[in-house]
């Protein structure tokens, strides 16, 4: 009996990591299991058609970076992803795995456990979509502040945080190591299923960021016309007082992993290192 029956293989459209996901594709092909390909850029372009397509897939190995992953994560909920480092920022990924071909022979075994990463939902009018990262809001016209209005409630509080700035990230603790810590947001160990608020120049003094534990709903708008990106990707331009609304769901990427333990701090800090020209 095999664990898998049907496989994806998603990869970053470069040379390098070409030759991974052929390498990944031939190991799946020779042990008996149907195998798609397909780069990120294809089910970035058309989400739900490749869904419907791909629907009954076990197994998805992603050959990439970080975007890869999360473009991955959001279409595929219901298989198991299997992330393989071929990337600038490799955050999600393990450290120090061996060839691509014994990795898959490894989870072909079984010999492997998984990670449940959240899913977090923001809804604007009458679409939604996850994020993995974050989502974040700015305003339109950066030459001036605007005026920014986020409803939170969880059972630890409900309070309506106001505040004039650029705009405002919300984060997952497991994407509190992108943007938000360049906005000098906390960096949150992923062991904790949370969203932070970090306001992004804050004309307030001493405004600081939140940290909102789940379960968690957030409504936030603003007095003047704003963008909203996920997970780095433009998604909507949003209306003057026209509410987005970010719940914590019962949604999880499942992610396969070797070892039982990662160094979060040297993943995140070590590509961030300053380089002089």
């Amino acid at each position: 009996m095999t664990l898998f029956n049907k496989a994806l293989v998603i990869y970053k459209p470069v040379d390098i990591c070409l030759d991974l996901a052929n390498n990944a594709s031939t190991t799946l092909r020779t042990s008996g299991i149907e195998v798609n390909t397909l780069t990120v850029d294809d089910i970035s372009i058309s989400r739900s058609i490749i869904r419907d397509k791909l629907l009954n897939t076990d197994l998805v190995v992603c050959v990439g970076g970080d975007g890869t992953f999360m473009r991955s994560a959001k279409v595929f909920t219901s298989s198991l992803i299997l992330p393989y480092p071929c990337g600038r920022r490799n955050v999600y990924y393990e450290r120090s795995l061996p060839d691509i071909r014994e990795t898959i022979k490894q989870v072909l075994k079984g010999d492997f456990h998984i990670e449940f990463i959240p899913l977090y939902q923001v809804c604007y009018e009458s679409t939604c979509t996850f994020f993995v990262n974050d989502a974040v809001v700015i305003s339109t016209d950066l030459g001036k502040a605007s005026k920014y209005f986020i409803k939170l409630q969880s059972h630890l509080t409900n309070d309506i945080v106001v505040f004039e700035g650029d705009g405002f990230i919300l984060s997952s603790t497991h994407g509190s190591s992108g943007h938000n810590l360049s906005a000098k947001g906390p960096l949150v160990l992923p062991v904790l299923e949370a969203i932070t608020l970090t306001m992004l120049n804050p004309m307030q003094v001493g405004a600081t960021s939140i940290v909102i534990p789940a379960p968690f709903s957030i409504e936030a708008w603003s007095k003047n016309r704003t963008q909203l990106y996920i997970d780095g990707d433009f998604y909507a331009t949003i209306k003057e007082n026209s509410v987005i609304k970010v719940e914590h769901g019962l949604n999880y990427a499942k992610v396969i992993r070797f070892n039982p333990a990662r160094n979060t701090w040297r993943s995140v800090l070590e590509p961030r290192k300053c380089i002089f020209w």
